[in-house]
Formats: C-alpha cells, sequence, structure tokens
C-alpha cells in the first residue's frame, strides 16, 4: 500500500487496509447449531500436495488440509454462523494471505492460483457476494491512492507545486470518502455479516471519530447481536464510551489507603475529578498544586477528587499524598502501569484526569492548571 510522502495528518485508509493481517476473534459462547457447507477448488501453479484452509473462532485457530488431485480439491466443514476462512499454500496461519472469503451454507467454488493467490477467484453465497462487494470498494480507493501518488510524484520531479498542493488537498478528502463509503455499506446491508466485519475490523482504528463508529454499528440488523463480528464491536464501543466524553464513565471499585474499597459510584450526586498520577511522576507532581487549588475552592460546591495512583510501592504513594497535601479521597491496587482502573480507562501516559458530572457522565478530559479552574467555574457558577 502506497502513502504520499507528504506532511499530513494521519491516513485511515492506509491504516484500515491492514485488514490483510489475521485478527485473533474472541468470543465467549459458541452457538450450538451449526451448518455443512462444502469448498470445491481448483488450483493452478501449485506445486504442493496440499492446500490450507483457516478460521479463527473463540480465541482459537482452526486449520483444516485437503490433498490436491489432479489440480483439484475439496473440504467439507462445518460453521456457526456466516464465518471468514482464508486459504494459505503452506501450513502456516500467518502466511500473508489476500485469499479471504465468507462461508454460507452453500458450496463454495474456489479456482486458485497457487503461486498468487490474492489473483484467485472464490465464488459462494450471499455473503461471500457482499465480501465482494467490499472488497471493490476498498481496491477502487487503493487504486485512487496510487494514482494520486503516481501524480504527486511526477508533479513533485517537475516542480509543480500548484499541481503538488491540489493533490495533498484531495488526499486530505480520502478519509472522508473511505468513511462515507464503508457506512453506506453497512447501511445497505443491515443483516450481512460482512457489515459487523467491517465494523469491527475497518472501524478499529483512532483516527476514526467514534460518534462514526457508534453510529455505523448502529445500522446493524438486531439480529446479529450474537454473531462474532458483531458482539466484538458492540463490546469494543461499550468499552469505548465508558471512557469518552459524553458517555457515562466505566465505574470501577479498588481499595484506598486503609483497605476499603471505593467505587466511582460512590461520588454519584457531585461533579468528580477521576485523577490519574503516581509518586514518582514529576510532571503528576509539578500538577497536584493546580489540583489542591481547585478542591479547596469548589469542594463545598459538590466537586471532588477521586486519585487513582499508578504506584507500584505503598509507601511512596502514600508520603506523597502527605507532602503534596491532597486531602481526597485515594485508591491504588499497587500494580503500577499494570492498574487494573488504568486499563480501563486506557491510561497510556499521566498525569491524565476525567471530569464526571453528577449523573456519572464524562464532561471533560486531561484538565491541566487554568483549563481545570475554567471548567469547574463554568459549571458550577
Amino acid at each position: 500500500m502506497l502513502i504520499l510522502s507528504i506532511t499530513m495528518k494521519k491516513h485511515i485508509l492506509f491504516s484500515a487496509l491492514s485488514f490483510l493481517s489475521l485478527l485473533t476473534f474472541a468470543q465467549k459462547q459458541v452457538p450450538e447449531k451449526k451448518f455443512t457447507f462444502k469448498v470445491e477448488g481448483t488450483i493452478r501453479n501449485f506445486a504442493g500436495k496440499s492446500i490450507f484452509l483457516h478460521h479463527k473462532w473463540n480465541e482459537a485457530d482452526f486449520t483444516d488440509s485437503c490433498k490436491v488431485v489432479n489440480g483439484k480439491f475439496s473440504f467439507n466443514l462445518k460453521s456457526a454462523e456466516p464465518n471468514m476462512y482464508w486459504f494459505t499454500t503452506t501450513n502456516n496461519l500467518n502466511e500473508p494471505s489476500n485469499c479471504m472469503f465468507f462461508v454460507d451454507p452453500l458450496t463454495i467454488k474456489a479456482n486458485l492460483i497457487g503461486d498468487s493467490l490474492p489473483y484467485s477467484q472464490i465464488e459462494g453465497g450471499q455473503s461471500q457476494k457482499d465480501f465482494l462487494e467490499y472488497r471493490m470498494i476498498i481496491n477502487n480507493l487503493v487504486m485512487l491512492q496510487r494514482k494520486m501518488q503516481n501524480d504527486y510524484n511526477v508533479a513533485t520531479q517537475s516542480g509543480d507545486v500548484a499541481t503538488q498542493n491540489a493533490i495533498q488537498s484531495e488526499y486530505q478528502q480520502l478519509n472522508g470518502q473511505y468513511i462515507a463509503s464503508l457506512k453506506t455499506f453497512v447501511k445497505n446491508h443491515p443483516k450481512s455479516a460482512v457489515s459487523g466485519y467491517i465494523v469491527y475490523n475497518d472501524f478499529n482504528n483512532p483516527n476514526i471519530p467514534f460518534e462514526e463508529v457508534v453510529e455505523t454499528l448502529s445500522y446493524i440488523d438486531k439480529s446479529l447481536e450474537n454473531t462474532k463480528f458483531v458482539k466484538l464491536a458492540n463490546k469494543r464501543v461499550d468499552d469505548k464510551k465508558g471512557t469518552t466524553v459524553g458517555f457515562k464513565a466505566t465505574n470501577f471499585s479498588q481499595a484506598n489507603p486503609e483497605g476499603k474499597m471505593v467505587s466511582l459510584s460512590d461520588f454519584k450526586g457531585k461533579y468528580v475529578l477521576v485523577d490519574f498520577w503516581a509518586s514518582w511522576c514529576r510532571p503528576c507532581r509539578m500538577e497536584n498544586p493546580n489540583v489542591v487549588a481547585a478542591y479547596n475552592r469548589f469542594k463545598d460546591k459538590g466537586f471532588t477528587v477521586l486519585g487513582v495512583s499508578m504506584d507500584s510501592n505503598r509507601d511512596p504513594w502514600l508520603a506523597a499524598i502527605k507532602q503534596d497535601q491532597l486531602t481526597w479521597t485515594h485508591v491504588s491496587d499497587l500494580k503500577g502501569w499494570g492498574n487494573e482502573v488504568g486499563k480501563i480507562y486506557n491510561v497510556t501516559g499521566i498525569p491524565q484526569n476525567f471530569l464526571i458530572d453528577k449523573e456519572g457522565k464524562i464532561i471533560a478530559k486531561d484538565l491541566r492548571g487554568a483549563a481545570l479552574d475554567e471548567k469547574l467555574i463554568e459549571i458550577l457558577k
């Protein structure tokens, strides 16, 4: 996949096209009912003795093999639901492969090219037809991106700055086109397993606005709620909502210095700043006076702080609380960067905080210095 060699924002399309990597899918319950399907195929330009067919289910990898006789092969398999499978020419689940397809309770017809699997042809039921339609959308966008790359290179070599700028501007719109195209697909295919795959896989990109993910997921029919890709997409969205401004914060419980469990829900009815910090974090310690000032100024107006420490040692944690005069509630599991609440809130750097309103909804995050005071003045005036 090519990408323009010019400075611009991160590109969703480039990242999303990494769907060719083999994903690990987690699902707790496997439907009891299964349907049978058959894969009949031919393969040319192939010197091996067997062809291999893979899929993932319940966090487990599955591989079936079939001997190739006179250039032909056949699989008889079962699946709990329309699901993604892929071919490789060696018994290596992680062998790069662009020969993916979806199965239905119908016979799959595969015409493979052994030395060039991506150029093979696979025909099947409605799910595979949907998948081919989806792939056509992706391929068209890739072709457009490559043309823009080539045109940009030509303009660069000729010193045509005006054309370079025009292509750069056009390229910035490609991400929006990508999102819009896939949203339209999902909206037009609400009962397709491929739509669940798109929301789970292609929309798993931090550069895609979260509201776009939520909207696209809402297009999927309720009948698919318990299917693999939709369950995974729903879980990711639910987890993300709990740490996103505008949504209810994920509740948690952790022990205070005395060992008593404290829950975020205990603070309902107050504005609470969930403040992630650590005694060893110099930027945190430098920020603490600002938090102390805000706490003292607004604590009688329905505001408090809940400190979540990323410390791993109890004594430095308690010493820092005393030294910095942090007189609010504190919790920690003393697992350092492995703090379970930190994991829930995807904390990868500190100081970090979330401001939560009286009903438990996140209304702001990462408020520093004067920004915290300004926000509190706004909501507590």
